[in-house]
């Protein structure tokens, strides 16, 4: 499913699925958020109304941001989740995330804030490089981030970067970190990553999009450890811009059901396996 070690066999299943409770980061429970202003406002009325509908001022601008567009991604009937970034592409909004979260499903639940649900279609997906892309309908809770097509990004390390996510039995968390190296195609990021966190977007201090979480490393002493420190990041780059344009061009629209299977909340600290 995954690339070499990201031995990761990476954990990359561990990082969508589980229960443990990591170590507390900036957490706080936001409120509702206005209805879409992406769809008429520019970037700079979008950023206004993000840091009035918080009261984070310890946040920056781009944390902010990525705070206001993640989602919880969960699978229909099953309890696990992983996270990913609500986003305006292509003219449609859609939901970023791992590929590994949407395995072998065709619809995902999608879960913004105050208990609003809908329902995802997964219209791209690319094991390789860990990257999926979930078509929904508009979210009332969420502000989407407009979505540009990244080249191939070498001068990161040492770079800021944060994510918002849904790690562990976490509400919404925001972590910190830096990127530590490229390696394997892959970016390598000293940040905290556990359980849940597959799929976050991180951003670098200048708001720039980089990637998903893909999975954490896991060290050979004796027995695997999970080093939950050391996060690997699948860079967004290496989505296919083509082939997810034709894709989204010849999608319906989505209806957006006010119930339907699968759509509570995963019991909280449940596991997947």
């Amino acid at each position: 499913m995954l690339r070499w070690s990201r031995t990761i066999t990476m954990l990359a299943a561990v990082l969508t699925f589980g229960c443990s409770a990591p170590t507390s980061v900036f957490y706080d429970s936001p409120p509702s958020l206005p209805a879409n202003p992406v769809e008429t406002a520019n970037l700079s009325r979008v950023v206004d109304e993000a840091l009035s509908a918080f009261d984070a001022s310890n946040l920056s601008i781009p944390e902010n941001l990525a705070r206001n567009s993640a989602v919880k991604v969960i699978r229909p009937f099953e309890n696990g989740h992983g996270s990913g970034t609500y986003v305006k592409m292509h003219g449609r909004f859609a939901v970023i995330t791992a590929a590994h979260v949407v395995e072998g499903h065709t619809t995902m639940v999608i879960a913004g804030r105050d208990s609003e649900r809908v329902i995802g279609r997964v219209i791209y997906t690319d094991d390789f490089s860990d990257l999926a892309i979930v078509l929904v309908p508009p979210l009332k809770t969420r502000i989407a981030l407009p979505y540009r097509p990244k080249k191939n990004e070498t001068n990161l390390i040492g770079a800021s970067i944060t994510y918002t996510g849904f790690p562990g039995r976490h509400d919404l968390l925001t972590i910190r970190g830096h990127v530590a190296s490229l390696e394997k195609d892959m970016i390598v990021a000293n940040m905290f990553g556990w359980f849940g966190a597959s799929g976050s977007g991180v951003v670098d201090q200048h708001g720039r999009f980089l990637g998903v979480v893909s999975g954490i490393d896991v060290g050979n002493w004796m027995v695997p450890l999970p080093l939950d420190s050391i996060v690997w990041v699948a860079p967004i780059w290496e989505l296919d811009e083509q082939i997810i344009k034709a894709r989204i061009k010849s999608e319906p629209a989505l209806e957006v059901f006010k119930s339907f299977p699968g759509a509570a909340a995963p019991r909280r600290g449940g596991l997947r396996d």
